[in-house]
């Protein structure tokens, strides 16, 4: 399985550089400067660290592995409940098999897998799928189901019956004692066969008791005519249980979107807030750097007393915004430790050292939103288990409408006793057959009509709400689409203007160096500059997780879509480090 999947994600990558004409040399030859963040680093131990990357990465592919083998063995469950008379619907198709790309093909930077010692958002997802307590505790449905659909079979069990009574005392003194099977059949009946013997003195009432010498042999069969032939409340069970079984599977895809839409948002969180350490950072270093600048200038009389007080308070109130900063990315780490575990299922806590160097390359995808919503609406589980539901709902219906019906049973029972007669009359020495019919009707029949109106109106009520579930899918997918687009905008729109703002930040500086600008100017630009800077951070940030909520909205499986975001170019957008330095020093200051 492993080998077909790698197979197809090769050719897909080859197929994309053919299209595009060129091959990942060019593309790294061509890709933009990464962009890094400038965050505190908190070395752990190498050889842990690689540890934990190969536990990642094995974890990976043991989550390939395991979606195939879960779906074979649906798919073999399906098969033997349908040989069984369950009706099973097998057409549901499983996550790997609905799973797609939305991302446009893109040249692909590096390997999936392949990017060193940086946490990826694969990385994340294949942990929780392998991992997550939520996710694991969904996967126990289908255990479940097949558990209760076995159960419900046991309806039909052989059964074998034994009894031995005894009359010790008394002037009827007598024993009797018997054996037998009965099962009851597909379609409503029952059957039975035994053996007896009765020996003693038996009440004149009580004559039917006792047996010749050697015993009784008997059978009996009944069968519904009317109510119970069609359908009876044991094969109603065995057919929502199957149906709970077939459940399971979009059960579990729910829950991995849930999980999946969590995780991913952590993440690119995660992200934004390293690069708004490194930008609160950054201007930190900026203030403490001019600082030393200052305290010779206003030696050499050039810069004034109050502006070093007025450096010194930036310098306070900056760093006071780093430690904000460092606050919000420590407590979005942890919140990310949840999904990613390690391989006893506890949580691990992303060091620095993890976080990627900045955001991939925004690309925006082309999508017919028409097109999409007909494919989510197959994909997504939500329509699943509404249909589902109904057609749970409807065997009951079908039961309250058999149970109109009148109880009209064919009913037969033959019996051989053997051996010495036990009376001088010889009564029980022929062959005995019982046939006739049973029948009882309800003159009101409430019971069955209220089932069925309450049946009915369960199915219209879960008609409306599927008929929900699919505008508000369609509503989803259109919402994470024009805000996918309009997100774009938003970040090349803080982008041209931290780019104006760094450049009249840079003329602001020069002029200070020079004594023709304030140094309360100068601190407003930077400050509008790093404003700007972080803007743009969460404006990426707001772009891939709009492009996770899309993923989600149209029930693409998470984990191809992480391993082919993982495989796009960096950004070419500025970041932290494109902050510009200060200008002057001992040298500028003295002159």
């Amino acid at each position: 399985m492993d080998e077909n999947r790698e197979q197809s994600f090769a050719q897909f990558l080859t197929t994309v550089q053919e299209d595009l004409g060129g091959g990942p040399d060019n593309a790294a030859a061509d890709s933009p400067k990464t962009v890094t963040p400038r965050v505190r680093v908190q070395e752990p131990e190498s050889e842990a660290r690689q540890q934990l990357r190969k536990r990642l990465q094995a974890q990976r592919a043991e989550v390939l592995r395991s979606s195939e083998e879960s779906a074979a063995r649906a798919t073999e469950n399906a098969i033997r409940a349908s040989e069984a008379g369950a009706r099973l619907d097998s057409s549901y198709p499983t996550m790997s098999a609905r799973s797609q790309m939305v991302l446009p093909t893109e040249e692909p930077a590096t390997d999936p897998g392949l990017v060193g010692d940086k946490l990826t958002l694969a990385d994340v997802i294949a942990s929780s799928y392998r991992s997550y307590p939520q996710i694991l505790q969904a996967r126990q449905e289908l255990p479940i189901a097949s558990g209760g659909l076995l159960a419900a079979y046991g309806a039909y069990d052989t059964k074998f019956q034994a009894h031995s009574l005894s009359e010790p005392t008394g002037y009827y003194e007598n024993y009797r004692s018997g054996l037998g099977l009965a099962r009851q059949t597909w379609w409503g009946g029952y059957l039975s066969a035994g053996y007896r013997i009765g020996r003693g003195f038996y009440q004149p009432w009580y004559k039917e008791r006792q047996t010749d010498d050697a015993g009784e042999f008997k059978v009996a069969f009944a069968q519904p005519l009317l109510q119970g032939r069609a359908i009876d409340p044991q094969r109603v069970a065995i057919f929502q249980a199957s149906i709970q079984q077939q459940a399971a599977a979009p059960l579990v895809q729910q829950t991995i979107l849930n999980v999946s839409g969590e995780a991913v948002q952590l993440y690119w969180n995660w992200i934004a807030a390293g690069g708004v350490v490194a930008a609160q950072r950054n201007l930190l270093e900026i203030a403490e750097r001019r600082a030393k600048g200052i305290e010779l200038g206003v030696k050499a009389q050039k810069f004034k007393p109050i502006d070093a007080v007025q450096n010194q308070s930036q310098v306070a109130e900056r760093r006071g915004l780093l430690f904000k900063a460092e606050q919000k990315y420590q407590t979005t780490a942890l919140k990310l430790g949840l999904f990613l575990r390690d391989a006893s299922g506890s949580p691990t806590v992303p060091v620095d050292a993890w976080l990627p160097d900045g955001f991939p390359k925004i690309i925006n995808p082309q999508i017919d939103l028409n097109a999409e919503l007909a494919a989510a609406l197959s994909r997504r589980p939500e329509p699943a288990l509404l249909q589902l539901e109904y057609r749970h709902v409807q065997w009951d219906r079908q039961l309250a409408r058999n149970d109109m019906l009148p109880r009209f049973n064919f009913v037969t029972e033959a019996s051989q006793d053997m051996g010495e007669p036990a009376t001088k009359s010889d009564d029980k020495g022929e062959f005995e057959l019982v046939i006739g019919f049973q029948s009882e009707v309800p003159i009101q029949r409430r019971k069955a009509r209220g089932k069925f109106q309450q049946t009915a109106a369960k199915m219209i009520g879960i008609n409306e709400k599927l008929r929900l579930v699919r505008d508000k899918i369609a509503q989803e997918i259109a919402a994470a689409n024009v805000s996918l687009m309009l997100a774009e905008e938003i970040v090349q729109q803080n982008a041209n203007a931290l780019e104006a703002a760094l450049e009249t930040q840079e003329e602001f500086e020069k002029g200070f160096i020079n004594g023709k600008t304030d140094l309360i100017d100068l601190i407003i630009y930077e400050a509008k500059s790093n404003e700007l800077l972080i803007k743009l951070i969460e404006s990426q940030r707001d772009w891939f997780t709009s492009l996770g909520r899309l993923q989600l909205a149209m029930g693409l499986d998470p984990l191809d879509q992480a391993m082919l975001i993982d495989t796009m170019p960096p950004t070419d957008l500025p970041g932290p480090k494109d902050l510009p330095a200060v200008k002057f020093g001992v040298g500028a200051a003295a002159e």
